[in-house]
């Protein structure tokens, strides 16, 4: 009897050697993939900030025009501009906590915008026309604008 090999096949070392290879490669990836979606979630948060901003120029203008607010600064919080639907959270998952401080100066005439918003797992933080560079880790922002005192608070 003549027995044939079949010599068409890999061996298990040669198996074993490409799975190696390939989970040493997913581990190199993964980890500057993670670092990459981390901080895309941060500039994320920050353009949301910069959103927040003008969600409280609109709230500001609009309390002068009440007579809510005629001199001095004013914190508006996340929830209450929702509120008045002048800012969108986006989907309900986002989980977006944080407040605005309005703070014009001596002669009213320049005005300052301090943010702080979370989306719980960091936190940013800045003023007008930045970037957001205070981003850090933590589950919630400021509520009450960095216990700013003698703002009039809309929550």
């Amino acid at each position: 009897m003549n027995i044939r090999k079949n010599k068409n096949g890999f061996t298990l070392v040669e198996l074993l050697a490409v799975i190696v290879i390939l989970a040493v490669i997913i581990l190199i990836a993964s980890n500057s993939v993670l670092s990459q979606m981390d901080r895309a979630r941060k500039n994320a948060l920050a353009i949301e900030g910069n959103t927040l901003i003008n969600s409280a120029k609109n709230a500001y203008q609009s309390a002068i025009l009440e007579g809510n607010v005629t001199t001095g600064s004013a914190c508006f919080s996340l929830e209450y501009l929702y509120k008045e639907g002048l800012f969108s959270k986006g989907k309900q998952k986002d989980n977006y906590t944080g407040s605005v401080l309005v703070a014009p100066d001596s002669s009213g005439k320049i005005v300052t915008y301090t943010f702080w918003i979370s989306n719980g797992s960091h936190v940013v933080s800045g003023e007008t026309g930045t970037n957001g560079n205070g981003a850090s880790n933590g589950s919630e922002a400021s509520q009450n604008c960095g216990n700013a005192s003698g703002a009039k608070l809309f929550s």
